[in-house]
C-alpha cells in the first residue's frame, strides 16, 4: 500500500501560490509590507483564498502581520531561518571544484589551480596539471604573495586603500622578477584595471616566463573567497589567448560562483 504520510496537506495549486505570495512579499519595497487588497489585486488571487494561504504563513511564522493604521504582511523570521541556512549546504568543498579544475585544463591544456586567501598570501588547495593529468588537492599547499600573482591581486581587489597600503608597510616586497611591481601606487593602478575587468594577470611577475590569468570565485554575500588560474609560459599564454582562454575560464568560475550563492 503506498505511503500517504508525506503527501502535501494542501493542494499543489495551493503551494505554489504560498511561495510566489513569499516571492512578492520579498519583492516589495516597503519595509511595511503589503496589504491583502494589495497582494489579491497584483497577483489575482481570491481575497479569502490568499487570507487562507497567509494565516497559514503565519503559523510557520515566515510572514507576520503589523498592527498599524492598515494591516500589512511582511516576511518574519522563520523564513530568514529557513533562507539561512542554505548556506551550510553551499560551499566551496562541496562545490566539487576538482571536477571543474580537471574540466578547464583539459579545455585549455594548461595548468589549473584554485587557490583561498590566509592573512597575506594565497594557498593553493588544488592543481591540475593537463600534460601529466595530476591532480594534487592540498588544504594547506604551496603559499604565494598576494602583490606578484594574478590571484593576490584578485583578492586585493577587496582590500580598502589604507589596507593596501599598510600591506606594503608591512610586508617584505621582494623583487622576484624584471616585472614584479614594487610600487604602491603603480600597484594601486594595476588593481583599478582588474577592478574594471573583473580578472588579473600575472605578466612573469612571480616567475620568469610564466604568465597567469585568474578570475574570482564568489559567495552569496558577493564577496571573493577563492580564484582559479591557469597558467603556462609567454609563448603558451599570449595576448590572443588570453581572449579565448577568458569565457572558458569565466565559465568555471561562474559555475562555482552560482552553487556559492553569488548570483541568488
Amino acid at each position: 500500500m503506498e505511503n500517504n504520510e508525506h503527501v502535501p496537506k494542501y493542494p499543489l495549486q495551493t503551494l505554489s501560490n504560498a511561495l510566489e505570495i513569499l516571492n512578492y512579499i520579498k519583492d516589495c519595497p516597503s519595509s511595511e509590507g503589503v496589504t491583502l487588497m494589495e497582494l489579491s489585486k497584483d497577483m489575482n488571487i481570491g481575497k479569502s483564498s490568499a487570507h487562507r494561504i497567509l494565516d497559514t504563513l503565519l503559523a510557520y511564522n515566515f510572514v507576520e502581520k503589523t498592527s498599524g493604521v492598515q494591516t500589512t504582511y511582511r516576511l518574519s523570521w522563520g523564513a530568514f531561518k529557513v533562507g539561512n541556512s542554505v548556506p551550510k549546504y553551499h560551499t566551496l568543498n562541496s562545490s566539487n571544484y576538482v571536477h571543474v579544475l580537471e574540466k578547464l585544463s583539459n579545455q585549455t591544456k594548461r595548468l589549473s589551480n584554485l587557490c583561498v586567501l590566509n592573512d597575506y598570501e594565497t594557498i593553493v588547495m588544488c592543481s591540475v596539471n593537463p600534460s601529466s593529468n595530476t591532480i594534487s588537492t592540498m588544504p594547506l599547499g604551496e603559499r604565494k604573495p598576494l602583490y606578484a600573482t594574478a590571484v593576490g591581486k584578485l583578492f586585493m581587489m577587496q582590500f580598502e586603500e589604507e589596507d593596501i597600503r599598510m600591506y606594503f608597510r608591512n610586508i617584505t616586497i621582494k623583487k622576484y622578477t624584471a616585472n614584479t611591481i614594487l610600487n604602491y601606487i603603480d600597484f594601486l593602478d594595476e588593481l583599478s584595471k582588474i577592478r574594471k575587468n573583473d580578472y588579473s594577470i600575472d605578466n612573469c611577475e612571480y616567475e620568469e616566463n610564466t604568465v597567469c590569468i585568474a578570475m574570482p570565485i564568489r559567495d552569496y554575500t558577493k564577496r571573493i573567497i577563492a580564484a582559479i588560474s591557469i597558467s603556462g609560459s609567454a609563448e603558451e599564454i599570449t595576448e590572443e589567448n588570453i581572449e579565448a582562454f577568458k569565457p572558458i575560464l569565466k565559465e568555471a568560475c561562474d559555475g562555482i560562483s552560482d552553487f556559492l550563492g553569488a548570483n541568488a
